[in-house]
């Protein structure tokens, strides 16, 4: 709960600065307005800060990606009785094969859009239709 609220709150931060900084029409033209802003700070010790930016952040993505990832393998044990160890390699594996495929932001962003929408279908159509269902089947079955 705790790692929850504090990576919310670095979001807030760095939304919030980011707006504080860049105009509308900026942050419309710029893709990374966060990597950009690392990019302006200079100090003596590091000559290139967006390098530890981006290391830092993926302290904050790491989990995240963690979380799915077994999340996808608990399913994936729970569904078809594979291990999780091999379901790690599995869902792995697909991961590494698939990410090189999207080389430009709008393929990102197209997948991004299909996940949206898949999910909202899941989500408020599938699943309430497939309560109905069982609800309904079960009422039938209690009748006979």
């Amino acid at each position: 709960m705790l790692h929850c609220l504090g990576t919310t709150a670095l979001y807030l931060y760095t939304t919030l600065i980011s707006f504080g900084y860049y105009s509308e029409g900026q942050l419309q033209k710029d893709v990374w307005a966060t990597l950009t802003t690392w990019k302006i700070v200079h100090l003596p010790v590091v000559e290139r800060f967006e390098y530890v930016g981006i290391a830092n952040w993926c302290l904050i993505i790491l989990p995240n990606a963690c979380l799915a990832l077994w999340c996808a393998t608990r399913l994936l044990k729970q569904t078809y009785r594979l291990p999780q160890r091999i379901g790690v390699y599995l869902v792995g594996a697909i991961a590494v094969c698939i990410i090189p495929i999207f080389d430009t932001r709008q393929e990102i962003d197209l997948l991004n859009s299909l996940l949206g929408n898949f999910g909202f279908i899941v989500n408020f159509i599938y699943l309430p239709l497939l309560l109905i269902l069982i609800w309904m089947v079960k009422k039938v079955k209690k009748k006979t």
